[in-house]
């Protein structure tokens, strides 16, 4: 799994605020019941897949790991136990040399439950596409982290209840490298001619993508891929170092930096961790103008916009202290309202400071939920405002409103939980 799909983050923690996506809940809040679902991995001829990777992702209100792996037996089948109450689950099916397949299973679609007893994967013979990853002067690039999805008109049912080809192909620990000329292989693509291919390209000292499809330039067609001739340039880039100090000109260690916007929609990383001696090193990045977010307890947030030309770039932050924010959350009779949620989501018009706790991200070590009393106290907040979402677990409410620090309480009036 990537670290972000092709969904908007902040969408899905507005929806688990509404209780409609997995949270935690208490041992005793929903019994653990389960039941057994067995899975079947077969050829194009009905023959059993043996060793077949299936990995389930399950939604429900009981206390269940939410992602699990499994691998078929000599007969193709691996048997295992799900929730009683699902409301969603997402299986998906993979095998050397096969095309991987996944299928969605949801009560808001399907209706009553979505989950049958049984259930059968039939995975092709996969086709080989390939292709060479050069540097900016036409060097072939050795171990480069080759990822590779498609698209395709024929998917659009997205796999409720049905088996459909799994659009990501090589993600993660399953992706390819390059070989000493450049060139990397994947042979588990569909055949047919309505596929699209894309790539994700990384390499500790190469400009990688950050998105899909980023290096590509004009797309090239399926048939290059299957000709392996296509060929894919990454730059060199600007490696950028620096030191982070705090307002006493000594080192912050373990500072936070994160490079570019919107860090926790990018499946890649965008944040390096300062060392012992406030020293931090990033990976090789574009030439021209960039962000730089700096996070450290205990001082206030930064924000700087830098200019990179030369092949190396040197750039030191500091720091100052952080202000304090206070939110007193009470409902209509002026009572505490316990455990409120308080994600930020933008500072300055930009989405570089948060405290999700995904683990698309670091932890920021931002406090990102009320105590028992209803409080919620940030003491290293910038001194300029900030936006927020309040919510509730177990509450369709929320707010987001945008407050600026200060040395007194903000009351905050939310509904009563049901």
């Amino acid at each position: 799994m990537t670290r972000v799909k092709n969904a908007s983050f902040l969408i899905a923690i507005l929806i688990a605020m509404a209780h409609l996506l997995p949270h935690p809940v208490a041992a005793e809040e929903v019994p653990a019941a389960t039941r057994p679902l067995t899975v079947r991995v077969i050829d194009e001829s009905g023959a059993p897949i043996p060793g077949a990777k299936i990995h389930s992702g399950v939604w429900t209100n009981a206390k269940f790991p939410p992602n699990s792996d499994y691998t078929t037996d000599a007969q193709g089948s691996t048997t295992f136990q799900l929730p009683a109450q699902v409301r969603i689950l997402r299986l998906w099916a993979s095998a050397k040399g096969r095309v991987p397949m996944f299928a969605n299973f949801d009560a808001g679609q399907l209706g009553g439950d979505p989950v049958p007893k049984d259930f059968t994967f039939t995975l092709a013979e996969g086709t080989t596409i390939g292709g060479f990853i050069h540097d900016d002067i036409g060097a072939p690039i050795l171990g480069a982290k080759v990822e590779v999805c498609l698209d395709s008109r024929e998917n659009g049912r997205g796999g409720i209840g049905e088996p459909v080809v799994n659009k990501w192909l090589a993600e993660g620990d399953d992706c390819c490298y390059t070989d000493e000329h450049g060139f990397w292989a994947l042979n588990n693509v569909p055949a047919g001619p309505d596929w699209r291919i894309g790539l994700r390209l990384q390499h500790p000292d190469h400009v990688g993508d950050q998105e899909w499809r980023g290096m590509q330039g004009p797309p090239f067609s399926l048939q290059q891929f299957r000709d392996q001739t296509a060929t894919t340039v990454m730059q060199t880039g600007v490696r950028v170092t620096g030191t982070v100090t705090g307002a006493d000109g000594k080192a912050v260690p373990k500072a936070l930096v994160i490079w570019g916007d919107k860090p926790y929609h990018n499946s890649n990383v965008q944040e390096a961790f300062a060392d012992d001696s406030g020293r931090f090193r990033l990976p090789p990045l574009l030439p021209g103008k960039t962000l730089l977010t700096v996070i450290a307890p205990g001082h206030s947030p930064l924000l700087k916009e830098i200019q990179l030309t030369a092949k190396t770039h040197t750039e030191d932050l500091q720091l100052q202290p952080g202000k304090t924010v206070t939110f007193r959350f009470v409902d209509a009779a002026g009572k505490p309202v316990p455990k409120v949620l308080v994600n930020i989501t933008g500072w300055r018009g930009k989405e570089t400071l948060f405290n999700w706790r995904h683990p698309n991200v670091p932890y920021s070590q931002i406090p990102d939920q009320a105590n028992e009393q209803g409080i919620y106290t940030w003491t290293w907040a910038p001194d300029d405002a900030v936006d927020y979402l309040f919510g509730k677990k177990g509450s369709k409410w929320t707010q987001r409103p945008t407050f600026a620090p200060g040395e007194h309480e903000v009351i905050v009036t939310a509904p009563a939980a049901p």
